[in-house]
C-alpha cells in the first residue's frame, strides 16, 4: 500500500483482471507463433517465456478484425472452453496477469466477466471460476467483484472462500440497492456510486447529493464508513472539458461532508479515454484527485505506477499542459494536442 504526501495510504482497486481490457494486436502484443496462430507472449510464475494462443472465438471477434484484442476475455474463453495445453496457457497467462497487479501494489484485485458473453448464466459460471482461481494463487490480497449484474456479483460472492479478506463489492447506486444488501450479509466493503435514477450527475453538486444518498443508505444497513469506497464517478474529458473538474471538486465535498474513515475512489483512467498520451494524463490526475482528497483509485497499478504519478514534478511544462486539459482550462486539448502533435510530449509519455 502507498501513501500519499501527506501519509495517508492509497488503496490500489487493481483492474486490470477485467473482460473489457484490450491489446492492439500491432507492435509486441500479440505475435504470431511457430505454428501459425496468434498468440500473446508472457512471461509465467516460473520466469519461462511462454505464449497463449487466442482462441479461435477471439480471432472471430469484431474487435480482432480491427486491430484489437480483448486479452483477459479471450484468456478465460480458453481456460473454460479449450482443450489441453491451451487451456493451461491460459490460466497460467491470466495467473502472470495477476501476478503484476500484486507486484505493483494492488490491495484488490477487481475482477469483472461480463463481456464473456451476454448470456447471464456464462457470467455466473465464469466469475465462480474466476474467483475460485484467483483465490486459489494465495495473493494475500482480497478480490474486487465487478458486474452490471447483481446476479453474477452474488456468485462471485458466494464463489469465494474469503482467505485473504472479504471481497469488495463493485458497486452500489439508487437503482442497485440490492448490491448494499449483500455487503451487509456478507460483511464485505462495497463501492457506491454517485450515479442518480436514470442518469449521470450534472454537476459537483448532484454528485455529493447521490453519493451522500447512498452513504446514509448503508449506514442504515449497518455498514460502517471504513468499509464504504465513494466512486464520484470519472467521466471523459474528450466529451465535456469539464468533467475531470467535476469530479474533482464532488472529492473535495465529500471529503469534507462525510466521515474520515469513508474512502473516496474512482476509476480514474476513464478520465482520458479518446486522447492521446493517456499515460500521462492518467498520471497527471491521479495525483490531482489525491491532491483533492481520493484515498484510492481503480486503476491499473503496472501502468501507473505509484511511486512515480506522487513524484512528479509539478512545475513541468508536460504536467501544466496535462492538468489544464484535465481541468477543463483548456478545453477538447487544443493546446495538449499541438505540443503532441509537435513531438514535445514524446519523453515523458514513453
Amino acid at each position: 500500500m502507498r501513501t500519499t504526501d501527506d501519509g495517508r495510504p492509497f488503496i490500489v482497486i487493481g483492474e486490470n483482471v477485467h473482460a473489457t481490457r484490450v491489446l492492439l494486436r500491432r507492435g509486441s502484443h500479440v505475435v504470431t507463433s511457430p505454428d501459425g496462430c496468434e498468440a500473446i507472449p508472457f512471461r509465467d510464475l516460473g520466469g519461462n517465456e511462454r505464449l497463449f494462443r487466442l482462441p479461435d472465438a477471439i480471432l472471430a471477434s469484431d474487435e480482432f478484425g480491427l486491430g484489437k484484442v480483448k486479452h483477459v476475455r479471450a484468456a478465460l474463453v480458453a481456460a473454460l472452453t479449450s482443450p489441453e495445453p491451451d487451456a493451461t496457457d491460459a490460466c497460467d497467462y491470466l495467473a502472470s496477469l495477476v501476478r503484476r497487479q500484486v507486484e505493483a501494489g494492488a490491495d484488490f484485485l477487481d475482477l469483472n466477466v461480463d463481456e464473456i458473453s451476454p448470456d447471464a448464466a456464462k457470467q455466473v459460471d465464469a466469475l465462480r471460476w474466476l474467483v475460485g482461481f484467483v483465490e486459489s494463487l494465495g495473493t494475500g490480497i482480497p478480490v474486487a467483484l465487478d458486474s452490471s449484474s447483481t446476479d453474477v456479483i452474488r456468485a462471485g460472492l458466494e464463489a469465494s472462500a474469503r482467505r485473504d479478506g472479504a471481497p469488495l463489492l463493485n458497486s452500489a447506486s439508487v437503482e442497485r440497492l440490492d448490491v448494499l444488501d449483500l455487503a451487509a450479509d456478507h460483511g464485505s466493503p462495497v463501492v457506491v456510486t454517485a450515479a442518480g435514477r436514470g442518469a449521470m450527475p450534472a454537476d459537483a453538486t448532484e454528485r455529493v447529493a447521490n453519493a451522500s444518498a447512498m452513504v446514509a443508505a448503508a449506514s442504515a444497513r449497518g455498514i460502517g464508513p471504513d468499509r464504504l469506497y465513494v466512486d464520484p464517478l470519472v467521466l471523459p474529458v474528450a466529451v465535456d472539458p469539464d468533467h475531470g473538474r467535476r469530479y474533482l471538486e464532488a472529492v473535495e465535498g465529500l471529503r469534507a461532508a462525510l466521515a474520515p474513515e469513508v474512502h473516496l475512489t474512482g476509476g480514474l483512467s476513464n478520465v482520458s479515454f479518446g486522447l492521446p498520451l493517456r499515460r500521462l494524463l492518467n498520471d497527471v490526475f491521479i495525483d490531482l484527485a489525491v491532491a483533492a482528497g481520493a484515498d484510492s483509485g481503480i486503476i491499473d497499478p503496472v501502468a501507473s505506477d505509484l511511486g512515480r504519478v506522487l513524484g512528479q514534478d509539478r512545475e513541468s511544462e508536460s504536467y501544466r499542459l496535462a492538468s489544464d486539459l484535465l481541468l477543463g482550462r483548456d478545453p477538447y486539448g487544443a493546446t495538449f494536442l499541438a505540443a503532441y502533435r509537435r513531438g514535445e510530449l514524446a519523453a515523458v509519455a514513453s
